[in-house]
């Protein structure tokens, strides 16, 4: 039986920069001021200067793949593979993933399509992309397997974000108003763990005190050595990030930079940072 694999773009996954050829991405939308539809693809972005847009304050949110779209992907999919494996964005992030659940029930694609249940994100997920792929390769066809290798990593990985725009993450409802205000104005920076229900890691003013509370957070969680990815937009202001590298260096955390998948500074803000912590048994092999 041959497996595909399915992800979208909140992965951060792209297709030309990987050997695999049984890996594919369906794009999420980036929508501007509630009018402006783009996918979420590097075309889109490079073609409207939409991480421009994004750094001048507009109004910015994102809407899952539509049901059409998806069961065309399926459909598409369906014709060079004997099976999907389905790894949406999380399902306390979006609807994408009861969408998912639903057209795979649908006639045409049960028994044809696993979704896998997961609150892995960003490029946890991307990683475990690349663990997936290789799997299929490996010639492992049972969906219960991936479905385990995804249980695994829920355990064994640890990812926490900085958002630099409190206020637009207001807007997503997941704190008061009141809060985010008073937060903004203390310039106070705060660490969020993304498990099944997000989970405030600490605050302070400055990026220092804030990754103290992440990596005792994450030496804590994880038990075995880990390689730690630390992530951003290109486009981050340099002196933030600086401060970051100069942090994880004089604290002797080895870690490996990466790009940030777009959802979520588009949700959070031009310059939210993440780490991103896998143990060393769950990762990919080179």
């Amino acid at each position: 039986m041959k497996i595909g694999i399915l992800v979208d773009s909140s992965t951060g996954y792209l297709e030309n920069e990987h050997k695999y050829k049984n890996v594919r991405v369906i794009p999420l939308h980036l929508i501007v001021n509630d009018k402006d539809d783009y996918l979420d693809t590097p075309e889109d972005i490079k073609k409207n200067n939409l991480i421009k847009i994004l750094g001048d304050g507009h109004k910015t949110s994102t809407s899952q793949a539509s049901p059409g779209e998806l069961m065309n992907k399926y459909e598409e999919m369906l014709k060079e593979f004997d099976h999907i494996i389905h790894m949406t964005i999380p399902y306390n992030l979006s609807g994408m993933h009861q969408t998912a659940v639903m057209i795979s029930n649908d006639d045409d694609f049960k028994g044809k399509v696993t979704v896998i249940e997961n609150c892995i994100a960003a490029n946890c997920a991307q990683l475990l992309t690349i663990k997936f792929a290789q799997m299929a390769e490996d010639g492992i066809e049972d969906p219960k397997e991936y479905q385990k290798e995804s249980d695994r990593w829920g355990k064994g990985s640890f990812t926490a974000i900085i958002p630099s725009d409190l206020q637009k993450m207001s807007k997503g409802g997941r704190a008061s108003s009141l809060l985010i205000t008073m937060l903004k104005m203390m310039k106070t920076k705060v660490g969020i763990q993304w498990l099944d229900k997000p989970k405030k890691l600490g605050m302070g003013r400055t990026y220092g005190a804030v990754l103290d509370k992440m990596i005792s957070a994450l030496r804590k969680e994880l038990k075995e050595e880990f390689v730690l990815h630390f992530v951003t937009l290109p486009e981050a202001k340099k002196t933030h990030m600086d401060q970051i590298r100069k942090y994880l260096e004089n604290e002797k955390i080895d870690y490996v930079e990466a790009k940030i998948p777009n959802v979520y500074p588009w949700h959070a803000g031009i310059d939210t940072i993440g780490l991103i912590a896998v143990e060393k048994s769950l990762m990919p092999k080179k």
